[in-house]
Parts: structure tokens; C-alpha cells; sequence
């Protein structure tokens, strides 16, 4: 007589079921009520790791998921990517203008809210983080944790861009996921300017940018890393990048990460169409070192590097971004591989300037964010 899939062993029930594809996790939750309860308490639905790109973008301000084929399909002979994008259907009136990703989560920062909104896709729960003022484009975010105790609290750092802001307020403030609160954080980061940042292994990785002056004339500035521990809550030393950082000579540094294991960094010379890709074989708050994975000339040599994703198993890059052509901003992705021609990957073109493609690979989490909003039509997320 044949066994039902109810009456499996719970090990091996959870085996089987880990190997639907999450993008079909949706159908397997609304199969049977044990299945949904599993789903919660475990993670289904791998990513297919290593033949897929899963993650999040941005378009015209809305959120979208994406989903591609890192091999490739043939179409007439000619290989092509073809990406499935999906708007979700989160919030949707709100106008988001960035979104951070990390250990499963997701940060959306919403224009002219005073609340940022936390989600996790996996269990489907939505948290609401009151701030002090409207959110804008001068604020940047480290996100992270902190861990005690085998157990991860998690933290939000968010910090003032005094290039980009005339209004004064806090350089530096923590959110803590515990206490459900902010605090002013008094911290030294020294000198430098803080541009953008990537989490990793709890904390975030910044890219900053250091002067040296004669008087009033600037004779030097370079990049460097600097790494918030949000156990200490500190800033650790200036990490030294895998290439001739000074920026005069460097059009793009972009950061990135390979899993929550390795970080990455992609930069393009000004003076020419090279693009080269470094990962880390070691990574600390205080001490990094590291191997060349790609170097290619780029096509076309106007292209800016927005965001990208590495996939080291097929040696390859998604990357996106932009190039102009004439008076008109063009929105690219290419799929990069050291050895093969640059692919076009077709995203489509975001309408409104300044808004970045920004690429974010996924994978699912059970950190629980002690819900005080759930997602409308929730039906259309993973």
C-alpha cells in the first residue's frame, strides 16, 4: 500500500520538501496545513544554487523580484537571459527608494515616510520602524547584529551624509530590533567620508573616502573599507582595498558580497574600459585579504556599475548599471564572464532618473521580526 506524504518520518518529510524550488513555496504552503506550519520552522524551497539567481530590484521605485537563468537559454542559436521580474505588491502607493538585504532580510526605505519598513519574504512578516524625522536621501544604513548568547539581536545603524545635507541632527543613530528603539550613537570614524556599505557575517562593511590636504588644496584621496562591528558598536581600522585606490585614477568602486562569507568589490579605472572583480579570502573587522576573481574590458566604455552579484561556482558576474548615450541615461545588465563575450540581460529601462537597479541575490531566513503589520495580497510574494 502506498504511504501518504503525511505519514513520512518528519526528517525525511523535511528533506523532500527543502528540494521544491522557492519559487514555488507559495503552492507548497497551501497544500496542507502541516506543510505551512513545517515552513515556518524550517527553511524549503532552495534557490537552486548555482543555476539561478534569485533576488530584489528596484524600478521605478517599486519593488520587484527577480529570477534568472544563469545558463542561459537558445534562441536561434544565440544564447540569451531573459530574467522573469515580478513588481510585489507590498506596499502599494508607497514609493520605495532603496532597499538593503541581509541575513534573509529585507530594509525598504519609503520616500517622505517617517517609518522604514523591515520584511522577510520567507515567513511573509512585516515590521514597522518609526524614525525621528522624514526619511531622504541623506541618510545612509549598516545593518547587522549583535550576538549574545548564541541568540542574534538585530541592529539598524543609520547615518547622516553631510555632503548631501545642510540641516543638522545626529551623525550617527542605532535602532536595536529588542528594545524597539533608537539611541544617538557617539562613535569615532575618524576623517573620512562614509559612501556606501555591505553586510557580512553581522556587521557592515563600509567604502569611505580619506583627503589629504596643503592648506586649502586637496593633493590626495583614497578608498578604503571600514568595518562596523554592531557587537562593539565601533568602527574597526581602515582595511586596505586590492587595488591602486586613489580616486583620481578610478571612475567606479562598487561593494558587494558572496554569500554571508566573502566579500566583493568591483572598480573601473577612469582612463580606460577595464573592470576588475576581487573577493575576499579572509574578512575580519580588522583585517581582509584578497584574490582576483574577474578582469575584463568592458563594452561600452561610458558603462557605470550600479550593483552587482557574483556567482563564483560558473565564474561569472551579474552586473548593472548604466551608460549614456547622447543627452539619454540608459539602464543595463550584463551577464560577465572572463573567457566569453559580455551577454545583455533584459531588465528594461527605469524611467525615473537617479533611481539605481539595484541588484540583491536572496536566501531565505527564519529570524522572526515580531510582527506588528502583515503584507496585503501577500499571495503574490514568495
Amino acid at each position: 500500500m502506498a504511504m501518504a506524504m503525511s505519514d513520512l518520518p518528519g526528517d525525511l518529510l523535511t528533506e523532500i520538501l527543502s528540494r521544491v524550488p522557492l519559487t514555488s513555496l507559495r503552492a507548497l504552503r497551501c497544500t496542507c496545513k502541516t506543510w505551512e506550519a513545517l515552513s515556518k520552522t524550517h527553511i524549503f524551497g532552495k534557490t537552486d544554487a548555482g543555476s539561478t539567481f534569485l533576488g530584489f530590484m528596484v524600478i521605478d521605485y517599486k519593488l520587484c523580484s527577480m529570477k534568472l537563468d544563469l545558463q542561459g537559454t537558445h534562441n536561434n542559436g544565440d544564447l540569451v537571459y531573459r530574467p522573469s521580474i515580478k513588481r510585489l505588491w507590498l506596499l502599494e502607493q508607497a514609493e520605495i527608494c532603496e532597499v538593503f538585504h541581509w541575513d534573509g532580510l529585507l530594509l525598504c526605505v519609503i520616500k517622505d515616510e517617517r517609518r522604514l519598513l523591515m520584511w522577510n519574504p520567507y515567513l511573509r512578516q512585516l515590521r514597522w520602524i518609526q524614525t525621528r524625522d522624514k526619511l531622504h536621501p541623506s541618510y545612509m544604513y549598516g545593518l547587522g547584529y549583535e550576538n549574545s548568547n548564541n541568540n542574534r539581536n538585530h541592529k539598524i545603524l543609520r547615518l547622516l551624509d553631510v555632503t548631501k545635507s545642510s540641516e543638522l541632527g545626529p551623525l550617527f543613530e542605532i535602532y536595536d530590533f529588542n528594545s524597539d528603539s533608537w539611541r544617538v550613537l557617539d562613535v569615532d570614524h575618524g576623517s573620512c567620508v562614509i559612501k556606501s556599505g555591505v553586510s557580512l557575517k553581522g556587521n557592515t562593511y563600509f567604502l569611505a573616502e580619506e583627503t589629504w590636504s596643503e592648506g586649502f588644496v586637496v593633493v590626495k584621496a583614497k578608498y578604503f573599507l571600514l568595518c562596523f562591528d554592531f557587537t562593539a558598536e565601533r568602527f574597526g581600522q581602515h582595511l586596505v582595498l586590492p587595488f591602486g585606490a586613489y580616486v583620481s585614477s578610478i571612475k567606479t568602486v562598487v561593494l558587494s558580497h558572496v554569500r554571508d562569507e566573502q566579500l566583493a568589490v568591483l572598480h573601473q579605472l577612469e582612463d580606460n574600459n577595464v573592470m576588475e572583480l576581487w573577493i575576499t579570502s579572509k574578512i575580519e573587522p580588522n583585517a581582509a585579504s584578497w584574490t582576483r576573481f574577474l578582469r575584463v574590458e568592458m563594452r561600452p566604455l561610458s558603462f557605470v556599475t550600479e550593483s552587482f552579484f557574483i556567482d563564483e561556482e560558473k565564474k561569472l558576474a551579474l552586473v548593472s548599471g548604466f551608460f549614456k548615450l547622447f543627452t539619454s541615461i540608459i539602464k543595463r545588465a550584463y551577464i560577465i564572464e572572463e573567457q566569453r563575450c559580455m551577454q545583455s540581460v533584459e531588465i528594461g529601462n527605469a524611467r525615473k532618473p537617479g533611481n539605481k537597479l539595484v541588484l540583491s541575490s536572496y536566501a531565505p531566513s527564519l529570524v522572526q521580526l515580531q510582527i506588528n503589520g502583515r503584507g496585503k495580497r501577500k499571495e503574490r510574494d514568495y
